[in-house]
């Protein structure tokens, strides 16, 4: 870990070091939600491909970290995700019915339609929705640690987001602020090795702002969870904000895969392959697990596939507290041409 005055953490976490690892039932609930969120990601790219759904920003092979770091969260935390870490959401309990009826935007989604797929309201589980601009998420995490802060509360903000925020302005105010107020937060960034920015350089910014900071292997979901579980620690005892840069690789499930649902093992860099081997699941259980979570996320696509579309009425709806007359009369236009 580094703090203001010294350099970043760069070891890389021995696989047998008991002091980098995750508890054995945090590994278990690792392993749960890395299988999980693979087989929604995979099914959504099928729907989204078929045409039935709008978009899907697929999380496959991002999930070690989209998992650890929100399974570090405690229950009165706040989680603030971008587009690609919609599986926050379900990690903290968001009904699976319920993001499959947000990303179909029929009458059961929870945000009747107003926001695109992957940006599901989940305020009862603390995640807050993605923003669809870039970056812009990092401001309001700090900001709401700030808060927390101000009211004295032990509440902890983790803001996740990818390494292309990194280039944001929303990035240099978020740092900037925390540092400067030493807000309760942790900010995780995805880093998948695609863009100029190098290994390591997003973990190294954080001395400017007086960030503690780490980088660590995004692909073991046991060691983002033991550097997450530090940072919250440290940010919800008062010593500040940690930037987290972790490190991922790209996979790309070739087409016949996803059509299959063939996802569950794309080589040595996937998290859910490392996790199965830290664990020694057992491949039979595993087996039920998937059998189980699949038959959940048919149930929930055929539930979305036969709801109704949300009412024309819903764009006026939960946008103003009082709807200003000229959108009163556009509404008694709409519903008058429906007659």
């Amino acid at each position: 870990m580094q703090h203001a005055d010294g350099e970043a953490s760069r070891g890389e976490p021995s696989e047998n070091d008991p002091a980098t690892r995750g508890t054995i039932d945090a590994a278990g609930a690792l392993h749960r939600h890395i299988v999980r969120l693979r087989l929604v990601s995979a099914r959504m790219v099928a729907l989204q491909r078929a045409e039935k759904i709008g978009f899907h920003t697929s999380s496959i092979g991002e999930e070690a970290v989209i998992v650890g770091a929100t399974l570090a969260a405690r229950e009165d935390d706040w989680v603030f995700p971008g587009a690609r870490e919609w599986g926050a959401a379900l990690v903290r309990g968001l009904p699976l019915a319920a993001y499959v009826h947000h990303a179909f935007g029929n009458a059961e989604d929870p945000s009747a339609g107003h926001a695109p797929p992957d940006h599901p309201p989940a305020r009862r589980v603390h995640v807050v929705p993605a923003s669809g601009v870039v970056g812009a998420h990092l401001p309001q995490a700090v900001g709401c640690a700030w808060a927390a802060k101000i009211k004295k509360a032990s509440t902890v903000a983790i803001a996740l987001f990818g390494h292309a925020a990194s280039t944001s302005g929303d990035f240099h105010n978020a740092l900037n602020f925390a540092g400067v107020f030493k807000a309760p937060c942790v900010l995780v960034c995805r880093h998948d090795g695609r863009a100029a920015i190098q290994h390591r350089d997003i973990a190294d910014r954080a001395a400017a702002y007086g960030l503690a900071s780490i980088s660590v292997d995004g692909t073991d979901a046991l060691a983002v969870i033991a550097a997450m579980q530090e940072a919250v620690a440290r940010a919800a005892e008062g010593k500040g904000p940690t930037l987290v840069e972790a490190v991922t690789k790209p996979l790309a499930p070739s087409d016949a895969q996803i059509a299959s649902g063939n996802v569950l093992d794309l080589g040595s860099d996937d998290p859910l392959v490392k996790i199965r081997r830290a664990i020694g699941a057992d491949a039979s259980r595993e087996e039920a697990m998937v059998q189980t979570f699949r038959a959940e996320l048919e149930v929930a696509i055929a539930d979305a596939e036969r709801a109704a579309k949300p009412r024309q009425s819903t764009i006026f709806e939960d946008v103003y507290a009082e709807v200003p007359p000229h959108l009163r009369a556009q509404e008694k236009e709409l519903l008058s041409c429906r007659k």
